[in-house]
């Protein structure tokens, strides 16, 4: 509460009152975001970053909860990758349209990685080779799918973007990532999810 002080500090031209609220909202923000004592913390896994997935009362649904949200974070990257190539098909299709979406894409493409990132880890802790195994497929599609980007990234880089290039990107994107989302269901199992 001590890093408050100086902040309630109230200004002369400020009615008391006024002030008196202020600090009242102050405090009670802070109560409401202030970190919890370690103590009362519940990780299943080693520690590190929170996860990008609600975090369940075991690992089972832990693992549960971040196969959910890599599946639908998958979905959501392919519905993109499909929505941004019907875009780009239209005539009225610019340059900075395409830098904005194709930023986009690769955000949700980004979130899915950091997402099956953090599963794979908490699979890993089930030091089971069926797990470990079925982590490293589907990292492996991830990997693999990432190279869709390449060609669009260096034609920008050149200076000249085929939009033929764009519209295959997008394609391959979509198409790659149902098919990995699949397969992550069918490996739900291997991974320590129980449904």
């Amino acid at each position: 509460m001590n890093c408050f002080m100086s902040v309630l500090h109230y200004d002369s031209d400020l009615p008391r009152g006024r002030v008196t609220g202020l600090a009242i909202v102050l405090a009670a923000w802070w109560l409401a975001f202030a970190p919890a004592p370690a103590k009362a913390q519940f990780a299943p896994w080693a520690g590190g970053p929170p996860l990008p997935f609600l975090q369940g009362p075991d690992l089972a649904s832990t693992l549960r909860n971040g196969a959910q949200m890599a599946s639908d974070q998958s979905r959501l990257t392919a519905q993109f990758s499909k929505d941004m190539g019907r875009r780009a098909r239209s005539a009225g299709y610019l340059m900075q349209n395409l830098w904005t979406d194709y930023q986009n894409l690769e955000i949700h493409f980004q979130n899915l990685r950091t997402t099956f990132n953090a599963l794979g880890e908490l699979a890993l802790q089930l030091q089971s080779p069926r797990a470990a195994n079925a982590a490293a497929e589907l990292q492996a599609g991830l990997n693999i799918i990432s190279e869709a980007f390449v060609p669009v990234q260096q034609e920008m880089q050149a200076g000249a973007l085929n939009r033929d290039t764009v519209l295959r990107m997008c394609q391959v994107t979509n198409e790659a990532l149902l098919e990995w989302q699949k397969e992550l269901k069918k490996c739900s199992s291997r991974l320590g999810v129980i449904r």
